[in-house]
């Protein structure tokens, strides 16, 4: 059989095949955080943000601002990447003194500091699976309506934001990842 492929159905496609691709590393995300966001946290406490990097804020194209569901989507990838940011900050300035220890060296308070801080980060709270929930569902959505280009303008926003909050985290805390 031979198949005739116009320019117009080859960038459908294309770009189809980009979403699905963002669409299996956003659900296969969602799948490795949920177990642990859905753990509750041992302290319910504040965290101390003085020294933070300010709230990240997605930067969307203005045809896209005018999507209320994609917009929920922009709105609630920002609390979560915010809420990991801050708990990973939150370990590399109050752990510091830690990170760099062996495992021999730790007194048992140091391991027990440094218990606490990983239930910090790994159970973000409560409050983010609401987020994630309406993530999923917006990407469920997708799936059996199709994607448009408001669609792949807001995945690739929301993963060049992610990018753009790693490399900042890293560059920032480059003397601690080193050790």
């Amino acid at each position: 059989m031979h198949y005739k492929l116009n320019l117009k159905t080859a960038i459908y496609h294309i770009q189809k095949y980009r979403l699905m691709k963002k669409i299996k590393t956003i659900i296969l995300s969602l799948l490795l955080l949920l177990p642990f966001i859905l753990i509750q946290s041992c302290t319910n406490s504040h965290i101390d943000r003085t020294g933070f990097m300010p709230p990240l804020k997605i930067q969307v194209p203005n045809d896209v601002k005018k999507d209320t569901a994609t917009m929920t989507f922009i709105r609630s990838s920002e609390k979560v990447i915010n809420a990991l940011s801050d708990r990973m900050e939150n370990i590399a300035v109050n752990g510091k003194d830690l990170l760099g220890k062996k495992d021999k060296d730790m007194s048992v308070m140091d391991k027990i500091k440094m218990t606490k801080m990983s239930v910090q980060l790994l159970s973000v709270g409560a409050s983010l699976t609401n987020e994630l929930v309406k993530i999923q569902h917006y990407i469920e959505k997708k799936q059996k309506e199709g994607i448009s280009e408001t669609d792949l303008k807001a995945y690739d926003a929301v993963e060049k934001a992610l990018e753009k909050r790693i490399d900042a985290l890293n560059n920032k805390y480059k003397n601690l990842i080193s050790h």
